[in-house]
């Protein structure tokens, strides 16, 4: 039996209860960014322009493994909520079982399928003959921590969403501050290169999926452990793949997105560009993680109280919850226009990156705060288990405005075009998104009763 308590999501403030859901997801989202950040930073200051070349061509891999795990996550935590607003334990204790079924097996066809496919995935992924040696080594190691990565993504949402934010928070920073530790043994003092940061990596995943599945295998959750907790319900893992599928096709046109900036970026400027890229993705990716968190955080919200159809606290809670992302994004922001060259420092820039760096840094990320409510009303769909919009939202921006703007800008404007092509895809996704959470709003008001709206 499970020992957490049902949180009630339809009654009380709204804003101290998004912040106490937010704040935890956030951070939690972020300490998940260092894993990637933090090999970089070591291995750019300690190894070299070409290593960290090397592991920004290998961050379509990152993407890849972390594609299936929030699909099955993100899709099995939303209708662990829906089921959690309409009290149907049975049906919560299931969402978690195939979820995590679908999470093992996923995680382990694409291991193998990495494997097999590893020289020629690398050649696809555009890497540099300087590049190659530092490439290949580690990304053998990390895909070995897809499986890892998978069973932490899943448990730390089920915490989460079982009312215990900030206990998810702690299954992905066990990892992180592993990670970080093993970096500085394996890469500083033992010079292990690239396979010191893979190796800190995948160690640091499998203590987060130990501890999680400690957390919810042991009761710490709403999830209570039965004997048809993991029968395979063809129908339900329909439900939670068709919930997650979004965070499955961001994931994937991330890592595809990657595979053009490093092709575009290798060709007007090579190993310095990309590496400068290694540097833009890192910040973006720790710019973005706030907003992903926030989103993640009113998930409980929104998907009890759609549940138990108070629908106005849905669309408030949207709103309120914008605010804060987009607050909060905009001081990242503000911190990332300021100071380009000294972030670029830290991951150990040449004279070569600043040159290129500096503009580029400024140009991709002129307009991001308003991906504060972009991300923010994208996850919104997915949590009413609507994923139609968010994948609409999600294959417009990442794949049909932004990459025909990645071939064609640099075509005009030279190098700096690679980076102006994000923001006017942003902007175009925001128009998308206000006409979108107007007409939904429009839906469920036309639920409630007359004298209610």
């Amino acid at each position: 039996m499970a020992n957490a308590t049902m949180t009630d999501y339809t009654q009380g403030k709204l804003f101290p209860m998004i912040l106490k859901f937010s704040i935890p997801a956030a951070v939690s989202l972020l300490i998940s960014a260092i894993y990637n950040i933090v090999d970089r930073m070591f291995v750019g200051n300690f190894v070299g322009t070409s290593a960290l070349a090397g592991l920004s061509i290998c961050f379509p891999l990152s993407f890849m493994m972390m594609a299936f795990a929030l699909m099955c996550s993100a899709g099995g935590a939303s209708l662990f909520s829906l089921f959690a607003g309409r009290q149907e334990q049975r049906s919560m204790n299931r969402a978690f079982g195939n979820a995590l079924i679908l999470v093992v097996v996923c995680e382990l066809a694409l291991t193998a399928f990495l494997m097999l496919l590893a020289d020629p995935l690398l050649r696809l992924f555009g890497v540099t003959q300087t590049a190659y040696p530092y490439a290949l080594p580690y990304y053998r190691i990390v895909v070995l921590g897809c499986l890892f990565q998978g069973l932490t993504q899943v448990c730390c949402d089920f915490v989460r969403v079982s009312g215990k934010p900030v206990l998810g928070m702690c299954v992905t920073g066990v990892g992180a501050v592993t990670n970080i530790a093993l970096d500085a043994v394996f890469v500083m003092i033992l010079d292990w290169g690239v396979r010191g940061a893979a190796w800190a990596t995948v160690i640091g995943q499998i203590l987060s999926a130990a501890f999680g599945l400690y957390l919810v295998l042991s009761g710490k959750t709403l999830v209570e452990i039965q004997r048809d907790t993991f029968h395979f319900d063809r129908r339900l893992s329909g439900k939670i793949v068709s919930c997650g599928f979004a965070f499955w096709i961001a994931q994937m046109a991330n890592g595809l997105i990657s595979l053009v900036y490093n092709s575009q970026l290798g060709k007007y400027g090579g190993d310095n560009a990309i590496s400068v890229y290694a540097v833009v993705s890192s910040i973006m990716t720790f710019v973005t993680m706030p907003s992903s968190g926030i989103s993640q955080g009113i998930q409980p919200i929104v998907g009890n109280n759609y549940g138990a159809g108070q629908y106005k606290r849905v669309m408030a809670t949207l709103y309120k919850a914008s605010v804060l992302s987009v607050g909060i994004t905009a001081v990242i922001w503000v911190l990332v226009m300021a100071f380009p060259g000294p972030i670029l420092m830290a991951f150990g820039a040449t004279e070569e990156m600043l040159a290129i760096g500096i503009p580029g840094l400024r140009t991709n990320f002129c307009v991001t705060p308003i991906l504060g409510f972009v991300m923010l009303v994208t996850t919104f769909f997915q949590s009413l288990a609507k994923p139609a919009p968010s994948i609409v939202i999600t294959l417009l921006r990442q794949i049909v405005f932004l990459i025909p703007l990645l071939y064609l800008f640099p075509a005009v404007m030279g190098i700096n075009g690679v980076f102006m092509a994000q923001p006017v895809s942003d902007v175009l996704a925001l128009v998308l998104c206000v006409l979108l959470v107007i007409q939904e709003q429009r839906t469920l008001y036309a639920k409630l009763p007359a004298g209610a709206r």
